[in-house]
C-alpha cells in the first residue's frame, strides 16, 4: 500500500512539473529573470515599485517574502521601506513583534496576522481587505510587505492574485512567477495552481472554472 501511494505522489509530481514546463512557454522572459527562490533575505522579492535603498525614498511598493530573521527585519524598514506587513502564517508575535520589542523596526504596523493554509482557498472576505490594504498603502505611498514562512505557497499564491489583479498577468504567467520563486513547488502546484486560476475568475466576475474545492470561499 505504502508504495502504490509513493508511486502516485511520483506520478502528481511528474505530472506537474510537466504542465509547469509547458506553462513557461506562454511566459515573457522578463517575468522570470530574478534569481527565482532564495535564501538571500529570506526569499524577499520586490513585485511592484521603484528599487529600494538606504538612500531611497519612502514610495508605494509592494514585497512577497519568507518569515524574516532578525538580521533581514532590520532591513524592511532601513533598506527595504516597509512600514506594513500582511502575515499569512499567523507568526507575526513570535518573529516581528518579538523583534520589535528589542528596539528593531518599531514603526512597521502588522495589519493581518492569522494562519492561513495552502489547501483551504481565499475568502473573498480576505481578497477585499488586502484590495482596501493595497489601495491605502498606493494612496499613503508607503510598502506593504507579504508574507508567509518561506515565501513560496501562501505567499505566492496572493502575490498571483495581485500581480493578475494589478498588473494584468495571465494565469499562466502569474502560476510561472508563483512557481519560480518558490521552493518545493511540485509538490504544492496540484492545490495551487487551479486556485490561481480560480482567483483570475473571481478577478474577471466570472464563474469559476476549477473545481468547487479550489474556488474563492464566499
Amino acid at each position: 500500500m505504502k508504495r502504490n501511494k509513493n508511486w502516485l505522489y511520483l506520478i502528481i509530481i511528474l505530472t506537474t512539473f510537466s504542465i509547469s514546463c509547458a506553462t513557461k512557454k506562454n511566459v515573457r522572459p522578463e517575468l522570470l529573470s530574478g534569481p527565482g527562490w532564495t535564501t538571500i533575505d529570506n526569499n524577499l522579492h520586490l513585485i511592484e515599485g521603484p528599487p529600494p535603498g538606504k538612500d531611497a525614498p519612502m514610495a508605494f511598493r509592494v514585497y512577497r517574502s519568507g518569515v524574516p530573521s532578525k538580521e533581514t527585519f532590520a532591513k524592511w524598514c532601513s533598506e527595504y521601506k516597509i512600514k506594513r506587513v500582511i502575515d499569512l502564517a499567523g507568526t507575526a508575535d513570535k518573529n516581528e513583534r518579538a523583534f520589535q520589542k528589542q528596539g528593531i523596526c518599531p514603526d512597521i504596523e502588522i495589519i493581518y496576522s492569522e494562519k492561513q493554509t495552502p489547501e483551504q482557498p481565499l475568502s473573498s472576505e480576505f481578497l477585499k481587505f488586502f484590495d482596501a490594504q493595497i489601495e491605502k498603502a498606493r494612496k499613503d505611498n508607503v510598502g506593504i510587505l507579504l508574507r508567509c514562512t518561506s515565501g513560496s505557497h501562501r505567499a505566492g499564491r496572493l502575490s498571483a492574485y495581485y500581480q493578475m489583479k494589478y498588473q494584468g498577468l495571465t494565469p499562466d504567467e502569474a502560476i510561472a512567477v508563483m512557481d519560480y520563486n518558490g521552493v518545493m513547488m511540485p509538490l504544492y502546484d496540484p492545490i495551487l495552481q487551479p486556485q490561481v486560476r480560480a482567483l483570475y475568475d473571481y478577478i474577471k466576475n466570472q464563474p469559476c472554472s476549477q473545481k468547487k474545492e479550489f474556488c474563492v470561499r464566499q
